[in-house]
């Protein structure tokens, strides 16, 4: 029988705001996604991190009428804040990506998530595989 984990989430009312369970610990957290990647990565940075006006310029930025047609990060990409920044600049500061694995860190050139069997998984035992955007890494098991 193949098994599957899949990292949680919810779907927020808004385009792009999704609760994610960042830490596989059973806590949803309302996180603005800015990208998902092929590979399962997801580009993501925390509401709960905002303040009023931040909170503001993003909910302005989701709610546009094309919100549902582009990704978040060619949305802002498009966007100039009332403070004159490109909201693409300004938001990325925040910015965090998460890999199929669940490791999370600041997003850089040459550093990106990679599905790896680890020496467990490859003898049949857990290795916490997840799926993303439709790519399902099959759980071996006995």
């Amino acid at each position: 029988m193949e098994h599957v984990n899949t990292v949680k989430t919810v779907k927020s009312k808004y385009p792009h705001i999704e609760w994610i369970d960042l830490l596989n610990n059973g806590v949803l957290v309302e996180c603005a996604i800015v990208k998902k990647t092929s590979t399962g990565d997801v580009h993501f940075f925390p509401v709960d991190h905002l303040d009023i006006v931040d909170q503001r310029r993003l909910l302005g930025i989701v709610s546009n009428r094309n919100a549902t047609a582009f990704p978040l990060w060619d949305l802002m990409r498009q966007v100039t804040l009332n403070n004159g920044c490109n909201a693409l600049e300004y938001f990325h500061q925040l910015t965090k990506v998460r890999t199929p694995s669940g490791q999370i860190f600041e997003p850089s050139l040459g550093r990106r998530g990679a599905y790896v069997l680890s020496p467990m998984s490859a003898k049949g035992g857990d290795h916490g595989d997840i799926e993303a955007e439709g790519v399902k890494a099959p759980r071996r098991g006995k």
